[in-house]
């Protein structure tokens, strides 16, 4: 097959340093086939923002998604997704589970409702299912399935206790998003190659861990959150921590599943397998909760390619690509690897992305910065140094070497010593802007002149 099957597993909240051998297992036993991204960033670190850098390959700064409950993108972007170029190229594009690009619920809605809507975006076959919290209020095929089984007003309770009583796995909204994947790869019997996007909910708070996997880790077995030293939130952290490590095993197992249901079908060595979150998550760190900030456990993102079109010599140990590499590179990937990498579209030079596995083979070669971007504030990841720059919260918010200070503890923004490299981090920050806005090249020019003066 010229064209490989593709598997995109895309879960929500999920930290670089979250999959392990022992946390993962199935995750450790894939990468080892393939290769993972160590320094990989959400190219905006929140859900909606991120999951339309993803699928248009375009920044915050040009698809307008700057926020959730945003206004959707516009229809140029919508017709220009990866998925829209692979159907151009024959491939039978398929989405189930969360998607969250678009974002405008309402209680009382049915989100079914908006599957034509989604189709839009490039896809043949959609099963929609929302984040648990949109389900207490509105309906989709899980709690639609959920009232069919006598479970929904059970599932509607457990939101007020915050936990899954009486709920098996299977039962979960993340057992049934994958057991719905499961029955489509069973299922799938088509001539044209596959685009298989499974969008999985956790291990987004509320950090729900079902029946064996509710007490599966201790809060002893798990890192205490970094910068942090009252006792009681230390305690807090890591039982949170506890609670989704619980989650992201019984979302690993079933990942496990998806692949044995590939290698039972014979389609494993014709698919091209990654895995990804749409951003991290602090939880706890720096007497944090939650994502929206440029700390690597909040931007950073574990990623993981393998089979088909990965180019790795099985002969050689498990690959680290250490290049920094970014979620809008997804979108030149996935072309790439289906060998339509001219379809980049009418739009490329707003762009920035690069295909994974063109790095892969140039990995002897550091690309020299990658971005990050949420509503003002802009990230720039150097090898070296990473900074953060909002020009209307007082310019430099942060700066970090991360050579000598990986955990991100010291602060050296204004600092005396770094007024040079501040000036330099800052011009890579407003160029980046420059390279990619439609409206205001005049006053981020200014800002460049202005930092260079």
């Amino acid at each position: 097959m010229t064209q490989p099957n593709i598997l995109f597993v895309l879960v929500d909240q999920m930290r670089p340093d979250e999959w392990n051998g022992t946390l993962t297992p199935n995750l450790a036993r894939i990468a080892k086939g393939g290769i993972s991204f160590p320094n990989a960033y959400s190219a905006a670190p929140l859900c909606q923002p991120a999951r339309n850098c993803i699928i248009t390959g375009k920044y915050p700064t040009v698809t307008g998604v700057c926020g959730n409950m945003n206004t959707p993108v516009g229809d140029s972007d919508r017709r220009d997704t990866y998925a829209r170029h692979l159907q151009s190229a024959g491939y039978h594009t398929a989405y189930i589970g969360k998607h969250h690009y678009i974002d405008r619920y309402n209680v009382g809605m049915d989100l079914i409702d908006d599957d034509d809507d989604f189709r839009a975006y490039g896809y043949d076959h959609v099963w929609h299912v929302s984040d648990v919290i949109e389900g207490a209020h509105n309906d989709d095929r899980y709690t639609h399935w959920l009232a069919e089984q006598g479970k929904l007003n059970a599932h509607r309770a457990n939101l007020k206790r915050d936990h899954y009583e009486s709920f098996a796995p299977e039962e979960t909204v993340d057992g049934y998003i994958c057991t719905k994947a499961l029955e489509w790869v069973s299922a799938y019997e088509g001539n044209q190659p596959f685009m298989l996007t499974v969008g999985i909910v956790g291990p987004h708070p509320p950090y729900w861990a079902p029946g064996k996997y509710k007490t599966m880790f201790s809060p002893e077995d798990v890192p205490a959150p970094k910068g942090v030293s009252d006792p009681t939130e230390i305690q807090r952290a890591k039982y949170a921590r506890a609670r989704k490590w619980g989650m992201i095993r019984m979302i690993d197992d079933y990942v496990g599943e998806l692949w044995a249901k590939l290698e039972e079908k014979g389609m494993l060595e014709d698919t091209m397998f990654v895995f990804t979150a749409d951003h991290g998550d602090t939880i706890g760190d720096y007497g944090t909760n939650d994502k929206r900030f440029f700390y690597d456990c909040s931007a950073g993102v574990p990623l993981i390619l393998a089979g088909a079109s990965v180019p790795i010599d099985p002969r050689e140990p498990p690959l680290e690509c250490k290049t920094l590499v970014s979620g809008v590179d997804l979108y030149p990937t996935f072309l790439d690897a289906a060998g339509c990498e001219h379809l980049l579209g009418s739009d490329p030079g707003r762009r920035c992305g690069k295909s994974l596995l063109r790095l892969i083979d140039d990995r002897e070669r550091p690309r020299p910065a990658v971005f990050s971007e949420l509503g003002t504030s802009i990230m720039v990841r150097t090898p070296q140094w990473k900074l953060v720059f909002d020009p209307e919260e007082g310019g430099v918010r942060m700066l970090f070497n991360r050579y000598r200070d990986p955990d991100e503890l010291d602060n050296l923004a204004g600092t005396p010593g770094h007024q040079d490299v501040e000036k330099r981090l800052v011009e890579l920050c407003l160029e980046h802007t420059i390279r990619q806005t439609r409206f205001t090249h005049t006053k981020e020019r200014k800002r460049v002149q202005q930092v260079r003066v």
